[in-house]
């Protein structure tokens, strides 16, 4: 094996091991212990953080920050990773901000010059369009992190003017819909699962785990199946609402709000939309509803169909009026 080769494959075994002996390596790379203290030392100066610890239960470690192997790229490739970070330039926040500029700085200095200059074209040429919100989203990474490690996290939420308040939540994971982050979570205080809106956490800290001991295992909860524990029997609401093909069509661009709600369709195209929803969120629904105009009915509960009516009247009175 050629001693560029050897680097690198070098290079990827101690970022998989993280803690080794020059004999180990010696002996899995098939070289002298002098021959891999030598490699091992180009590595450090190629910026791979590499400390040693004498004495029993010695060796190598590497650092928490660690480097990663060098990767060759196509063209296109080296495209679609910049255009895959350009398509994120109009959010407002964004996990791993910093980095995620420093590494898109590194990734562009060293493309050829002609791969840049193509880029440079293209860049003005293709867009991502998304709402760009002035509300900042400071605690991304720590929600992102919590909800990866499975820690609970307190933070002070609200809307200012209406006073905020603290709770302690257990991170789902974050996402991002027309330019706002939400975080969904299960809520200690409320002891059922919430969606907050991240731009409204005043400030988050990691929690003491034994303080606020689960109520429940969230381990199996993620972005892909959170929406069906949201809801439970004892507080949801049942809701059905009668929708043309229009109106499936418009429930479809906004899912993200319920993704949890289930379409029964009939043949002729239209729908019943069955979903649970909890009592204080009915205002937030009849708004969500009278959007559609003719093409939703509510069926049930009452509340929400009087709520929705009464958005109706107040907007036919409205027309009604001579205008003077």
């Amino acid at each position: 094996m050629g001693k560029s080769r050897r680097l690198i494959e070098l290079m990827m075994a101690v970022n998989r091991k993280r803690k080794f002996t020059v004999k180990e390596l010696a002996e899995e790379f098939g070289v002298s212990t002098r021959t891999m203290l030598r490699d091992l030392q180009e590595l450090s100066g190629m910026g791979v953080p590499l400390y040693s610890q004498v004495g029993a239960g010695g060796g190598y470690h590497v650092l928490t920050e660690r480097s990663l192997p060098p990767i060759s790229f196509t063209e296109n490739e080296a495209f679609s990773i910049f255009f895959a970070s350009h398509a994120l330039r109009h959010f407002s926040s964004l996990p791993f901000e910093a980095s995620a500029k420093s590494a898109l700085r590194k990734f562009y200095r060293y493309l050829p010059e002609d791969v840049k200059s193509q880029i440079d074209e293209m860049r003005n040429r293709i867009d991502f369009f998304t709402h760009t919100r002035p509300e900042q989203a400071g605690c991304l990474e720590l929600l992102l992190q919590a909800s990866i490690r499975r820690l609970p996290v307190t933070i002070n939420y609200g809307i200012r003017k209406n006073g905020t308040h603290e709770r302690t939540i257990q991170p789902i994971g974050i996402y991002a819909h027309e330019g706002y982050w939400f975080c969904p979570a299960y809520c200690y205080f409320r002891k059922a699962f919430r969606l907050f809106r991240v731009d409204r956490i005043g400030s988050a800290v990691l929690a003491d785990a034994e303080a606020s001991t689960p109520a429940v295992d969230v381990s199996e909860v993620d972005l892909t199946n959170w929406g069906p524990h949201f809801y439970s029997t004892r507080e949801s609401v049942d809701v059905q609402v009668k929708l043309t093909a229009k109106g499936i069509e418009l429930f479809r661009e906004k899912s993200w709000i319920f993704p949890w709600g289930e379409v029964h369709r009939s043949e002729d195209g239209t729908g019943i939309l069955e979903m649970g929803i909890f009592p204080s969120e009915i205002p937030f629904f009849a708004d969500y509803f009278f959007s559609f105009g003719a093409e939703a009915v509510v069926l049930q509960p009452e509340e929400l169909r009087e709520a929705v009516r009464t958005k109706l009247v107040r907007a036919l009175e409205e027309y009604s009026v001579p205008q003077s």
